[in-house]
């Protein structure tokens, strides 16, 4: 099937309907919504309002080639990725690999994926220089997922990533939650340092998700109730001192505390990448912040007790822009790592 542009088409997996403005290389296509938001994907994943129709008209007919051809198209559609994922209350960002052999060269998928029992309301654009650019907007259904687009090396070098928005509802009664926004960047690169990624197994195309937002985790926190009960935490924990005689109730505690997951995540560059001598100050900064975050929205997935991030001491930058986000998370604690072991270049963040 080879499209043409002003033909209206429909999407395969998802509730998107527009017309084709453009046909871009690689069996790519161009296609603008009625809202006016345009959207990049493979020429296999659309098809032709008007031969949908004739093809559902027919195909109740015994025999018929049409409707033969609609079932081996059905059959075709790519494995969701919803269906590969526990239930965990996160909305993803899935970034799919378009041709394995060539990674660096590859076009990239990207796909918004609801993992939540709430609906949510969603606009996606690409951020640039001191202004966004819309990509897309819409609702996406508890359980489901959606193309946002499929973009080449060339065109995600040319905008410094994406920036999400959702909003979150429920039908009848439900607990309001507040907005929330993410940023991401990423390229074809990120697939060769794939230990930073999850990577979704038994689908035909390499695939790797990263958390967006988890809900249940919303940034409501009331930043100066938080500094009051970590300054008095402190001065409670500096006046305590145990008689001998409770001290094996003291290890009893220490032992339960162990047995939490714990991690320690150094975020110096070069324990992150092994070349970076091309990368600027302000291009490592985001690598070691996307890292950060990464590592937080997992240790918050797996329940973690404690996670350390060593950022060393230099200017200051990393471990500020640590402390901003961390001003963001709800259910936490944060403070200086133990000093005789990380100095005061690491930060600990207890999880309540």
């Amino acid at each position: 099937m080879k499209l043409l542009p002003g033909e209206k088409v429909k999407f395969l997996n998802e509730a998107i309907e527009g017309v084709v403005t453009r046909i871009l290389n690689n069996d790519r296509v161009e296609v603008t919504d009625e809202f006016g938001f345009t959207h990049t994907a493979p020429e296999k994943y659309l098809v032709r309002i008007e031969f949908q129709m004739e093809e559902r008209m027919h195909s109740v007919i015994p025999g018929e080639e049409t409707g033969k051809d609609l079932n081996e198209a059905h059959a075709h559609r790519p494995v969701s990725i919803i269906s590969s994922l526990a239930a965990d209350e996160t909305i993803y960002a899935a970034i799919i690999l378009q041709d394995s052999d060539s990674p660096l060269s590859s076009d990239i998928e990207l796909k918004l994926v609801n993992n939540s029992s709430s609906a949510v309301s969603f606009t996606v654009s690409r951020k640039d220089e001191e202004v966004r650019i819309g990509v897309t907007a819409g609702v996406l259904k508890p359980k489901s997922e959606l193309l946002v687009g499929v973009f080449s090396q060339d065109e995600l070098h040319r905008f410094n990533g994406f920036v999400f928005q959702f909003l979150f509802f429920n039908e009848g009664i439900f607990k309001p939650r507040p907005f929330a926004e993410k940023s991401l960047k990423f390229s074809s690169s990120d697939f060769v340092e794939g230990e930073n990624w999850d990577v979704i197994k038994h689908r035909d195309l390499k695939t790797l998700l990263m958390p967006l937002h988890v809900l249940g985790r919303e940034a409501g926190v009331d930043l100066q109730k938080l500094i009051d009960r970590y300054e008095t935490d402190k001065l409670e924990s500096s006046k305590r001192k145990e008689p001998d005689e409770v001290k094996g109730k003291k290890k009893k505690a220490e032992k339960f505390v162990i047995l939490n997951k714990e991690k320690i995540v150094d975020l110096h560059i070069e324990e992150l990448l092994k070349d970076h001598a091309e990368m600027s100050n302000s291009q490592i900064i985001s690598y070691q912040l996307k890292k950060f975050q990464y590592e937080m929205d997992q240790a918050i997935i797996n329940h973690y007790y404690k996670i350390i991030f060593i950022h060393g001491v230099g200017e200051g930058i990393l471990k500020s822009a640590i402390r901003e986000e961390l001003k963001k998370y709800a259910d936490i604690k944060f403070s200086e790592a133990p000093y005789e072991k990380f100095g005061h270049g690491a930060t600990e963040v207890i999880f309540s």
